[in-house]
């Protein structure tokens, strides 16, 4: 198989691994929270990467110094290299009497998210799974090889669409979400810009001369602190596909 190939079944594998782990939870009377299932997420992929050669480096804040809801992403793959400003929401359980009620609408999340990327582009990654109010919408086919409804254990969307959606309701978001191996084409070329809708000039401007430096300090502790800090970022992941093997 082509590394590119393999890069959107790994993604695809981990999807589905987040959409099963949240039923394992629900059968427990358990209810996985957005930063346990982003670190659950992050971890897992760090301990493959030496069957895979991945490789994940991650710092996040203390918890008595956390002030902020955001992760930054940098991902790293043969084909581009992206910043993302990240905040995850999880589907509710059916029974909450909503879809995704972390998505706050009079809170102004989206245009705190948009505001504070900067230079990064800014996403919501929702966390799926089958015991939603109306899980039934994420539907299986319409994409060979992926026939599985697990694919949209994980699914991204710009901030800027789901803004302009003004809903928390997956009747609506299911329109612009897009399971995240799209983030990866099949012929292996970057994604991004159609499974984000924005232009290549805008990720090439997400990796400017500091950010770099993150991927050269992420465990000089006192400089990524700091950098949460200035940010206001609950943690930074670097995520390097650049030698998966799949």
């Amino acid at each position: 198989m082509f590394p590119s190939l393999a890069l959107r079944d790994y993604l695809r594998q981990r999807a589905a691994w987040v959409w099963n782990e949240q039923a394992h939870a629900f059968d427990h009377g358990l209810s996985l929270q957005e930063e346990t299932l982003t670190e659950m997420l992050l971890l897992r992929m760090a301990r493959d990467h030496t069957k895979h050669g991945l490789s994940v480096t991650m710092f996040s804040k203390p918890a008595e110094a956390v002030n902020g809801a955001d992760w930054e992403w940098i991902v790293s793959t043969p084909s581009c290299q992206i910043g993302l400003r990240v905040q995850a929401k999880r589907l509710y359980y059916h029974g909450i009497g909503q879809d995704y009620g972390g998505l706050d609408l009079n809170s102004l999340q989206a245009d705190k998210l948009i505001t504070r990327a900067g230079s990064c582009i800014p996403v919501y990654v929702f966390y799926n799974h089958d015991h939603g109010m109306n899980s039934a919408l994420l539907d299986a086919g319409g994409e060979y090889p992926y026939r599985g409804r697990s694919f949209w254990g994980c699914a991204v969307a710009s901030a800027q669409a789901v803004k302009a959606a003004k809903s928390n309701n997956l009747r609506v978001l299911r329109n612009i979400m897009k399971p995240w191996h799209h983030l990866v084409t099949a012929r292996g070329a970057c994604g991004a810009p159609s499974a984000l809708a924005v232009s290549g000039a805008v990720i090439q401007g997400t990796m400017p001369q500091f950010r770099r430096q993150v991927i050269e300090r992420i465990r000089d502790r006192d400089f990524m602190l700091r950098y949460l800090l200035e940010h206001e970022l609950i943690g930074v992941a670097v995520i390097d596909f650049s030698d998966f093997r799949g």
